[in-house]
């Protein structure tokens, strides 16, 4: 989580409301949809880019070591073979908000949103990450295990500083 949703810029005010709106959704019990898996996406991409559109890939610092070789391998057509994940699902996410309702607070639901910030992988272990069952699921950890990934964590480095939730990760 690399921007703070407690900045004055209008980024950080939009991040606040679709935050707010998801605590709304949450704790009404609305069920997970498309405009709520968007709204997680774009607080993901705020929190860990400071901006709300899907991150320039070829300058993207979180990504596993063969997707690091296909993009600097210079192939024209290398995004093909790569795809953007969340390292926590966004439907786990949502289900943590919902868990969480009662008591969720606008800091607790951008930790949940940030402590995983999405990760560029290759299509290959995406498939394996499916066929191992974690394509919906999972302790990111456990998620990424068959994954080399070297130069980051997978928990975002402010989140690693706050203490472990049971739940997702």
């Amino acid at each position: 989580m690399g921007h703070s949703i407690h900045d004055k810029t209008l980024d950080a005010k939009k991040a606040r409301i679709l935050i707010n709106a998801l605590i709304d959704c949450a704790r009404a019990g609305v069920r997970s949809s498309f405009s709520i898996k968007e709204m997680i996406c774009g607080v993901s991409l705020y929190l860990e880019c400071g901006k709300f559109n899907r991150e320039n890939w070829r300058t993207y610092h979180r990504l596993s070591d063969a997707a690091k070789q296909i993009r600097d391998a210079g192939d024209k057509d290398w995004k093909r073979h790569v795809t953007f994940e969340h390292a926590r699902p966004i439907n786990v996410m949502y289900q943590m908000l919902l868990d969480e309702r009662a008591t969720l607070t606008l800091v607790r639901a951008a930790v949940i949103i940030g402590e995983y910030p999405p990760v560029l992988i290759t299509v290959p272990e995406e498939m394996r990450m499916a066929k191992l069952g974690f394509m919906h699921g999972g302790v990111p950890e456990e998620r990424y295990a068959h994954i080399p990934i070297s130069g980051f964590s997978l928990r975002s480095d402010v989140a690693a500083a706050q203490p472990l939730r049971a739940r997702g990760g």
